[in-house]
């Protein structure tokens, strides 16, 4: 499938180890100062070492490029129930999935800024 260019959101589908269900995660596209901020913030000089900080870096640009997931892909307690996630009635679900889901939002960071691959001659995608 080609790429939609000028496409505002994405989407990223990825098999969750946890509950072992697909989990649909929607994201905007990083600009080109959070992709150079993503690769320098990947280490940091603290008393005069270097620092890596690939795994923080992950999470703080996962969750700001995360724009949402499909409804009913996370559950939460509430007043004793299961409840779905929900953007809408719960404005601290970035925080909520930051908490419980860490995995998914490096993971989707890692895909996102890091992830692009190349297709060599012997690969069937090679043009």
């Amino acid at each position: 499938m080609a790429r939609i260019l000028g496409e505002e959101r994405h989407v990223l589908e990825l098999q969750d180890p946890v509950s072992g269900s697909v989990i649909t995660l929607y994201y905007r596209r990083p600009t080109s100062e959070e992709r150079v901020a993503y690769q320098l913030s990947a280490y940091r000089i603290e008393g005069g070492e270097r620092r890596f900080c690939l795994g923080e870096t992950r999470l703080k640009f996962g969750l700001a490029i995360l724009d949402g997931f499909e409804q009913g892909n996370f559950l939460i307690q509430e007043k004793g129930e299961l409840v779905p996630l929900d953007p809408e009635r719960h404005p601290d679900w970035q925080e909520k999935l930051l908490k419980h889901a860490p995995d998914l939002v490096s993971f989707l960071a890692q895909q996102v800024f890091e992830g692009i691959r190349v297709v060599g001659r012997g690969d069937a995608e090679w043009g």
